[in-house]
């Protein structure tokens, strides 16, 4: 690589980090991608299950509340750039779009087709790729530029650095969170992260068999076991799997469920209105000692099925946790400790329920940081 001292350079190859490139024009600069494993875009590819969900329809305004306690701090950037400019920038660079139940996909349904365009504009706005170039370590050096150390392939320099380097989930894919510990070493402040968007594992599950039955419209309630906490609840579709619960539901309330919470789930419906397989589970499960069914006890089972977490798979679709919010302005996504450092998309402290929103907010974090760095290198020359 380079011996020269780079204006940008972006850690991490993923949504974020590639939407960034393709938003900024370095020609009057010198900006390099660093992604630690060998391929790019690795998550983004199995993205809405390779469809890539790209974000939701509708109006900005309703996407704050899908990001949690984050959405009040992120709806600058949210409105500012938001999703129907994400639309009209993907059709502008030949991915047309195709609207499902208000969920946004490329019309072609393959997350390649996305990744490919998001590449092919990076290239032309005049950002190195470089892969199997894993940050090993970062430091500030006297002259005020970033030394980022590489495993087995030495250092380089640059004036400012963007860190998208996703969080915890699938590290396969790069997502291992070793960035966290640098960002630690820097004296930012992390919450440390868990998989979220991801299937729940209880105690004693009882519906192996209806493994691939989805139930609609189920309330589901997760309540901490320590005294004092709070009972955060949804509604959607539920998914049985061989192992646990999944589905929409689920998925969204999983950050919550930590190891010995309550789950609790109310099918908000009558015995005749389940799958039969699931009615005869449920009588067997509401049956007394002399075999006969408790119609007070099925009804229980019905309105509250409960049962004790035993964990949440560490195969989620995103983390919860990660750079605290606090840190950053969130109007360039500029840490507030030192202003050449960046961080965007999944390595911040916030995440979204399904539904495309997770993207959204890789890329309302990427165009503001465009902003931001685009208006620097701007005055540097």
């Amino acid at each position: 690589m380079s011996n020269a001292v780079y204006g940008v350079a972006i850690i991490g190859a993923g949504a974020s980090g590639l939407m960034l490139a393709a938003n900024l024009d370095m020609g009057y600069s010198s900006g390099v991608v660093l992604e630690g494993t060998s391929c790019i875009g690795k998550k983004l590819l199995m993205s809405g299950g390779g469809r890539c969900n790209i974000t939701h329809g509708g109006s900005i305004k309703d996407f704050v509340s899908a990001y949690g306690d984050a959405g009040p701090l992120l709806r600058k950037c949210l409105y500012k750039h938001n999703n129907l400019e994400l639309i009209g920038f993907l059709e502008g660079i030949g991915i047309e779009t195709t609207e499902e139940d208000g969920r946004v996909f490329p019309t072609s349904m393959k997350a390649k087709d996305v990744l490919d365009a998001l590449v092919s504009e990076a290239a032309s706005n005049m950002w190195q790729i470089e892969t199997d170039a894993k940050v090993c370590g970062l430091e500030k050096s006297t002259d005020g530029n970033w030394v980022i150390q590489l495993k087995d392939r030495g250092e380089i320099k640059a004036q400012s650095i963007v860190v998208a380097s996703g969080g915890i989930t699938y590290p396969e894919t790069g997502s291992d969170g070793s960035m966290f510990e640098l960002l630690k070493g820097l004296g930012l402040s992390i919450k440390e992260p868990r998989p979220a968007l991801a299937p729940i594992y209880v105690d004693y599950y009882p519906y192996a068999e209806l493994a691939g039955i989805s139930i609609p419209d189920v309330s589901v309630s997760v309540t901490g076991k320590e005294a004092g906490d709070k009972t955060v609840r949804m509604k959607g579709d539920i998914l049985f799997t061989h192992e646990g619960f999944s589905g929409p539901a689920i998925l969204n309330i999983s950050k919550y469920a930590r190891e010995g919470a309550a789950l609790s789930i109310s099918y908000d419906k009558s015995l005749e209105n389940l799958p039969k397989r699931m009615q005869r589970i449920l009588q067997d499960r509401a049956r007394g000692e002399s075999g006969d069914i408790k119609t007070k006890m099925l009804g229980g089972l019905l309105d509250k099925d409960e049962f004790t977490v035993k964990g949440v798979s560490e195969r989620g679709m995103v983390s919860y946790g990660g750079v605290k919010l606090e840190e950053m302005d969130m109007s360039s996504m500029r840490s507030v400790a030192d202003e050449s450092l960046y961080i965007i998309g999944e390595a911040l402290d916030a995440d979204g329920i399904t539904g495309g929103y997770n993207l959204q907010m890789c890329w309302s974090t990427a165009c503001s940081c465009a902003d931001a760095l685009r208006g620097i290198l701007t005055n540097s020359y």
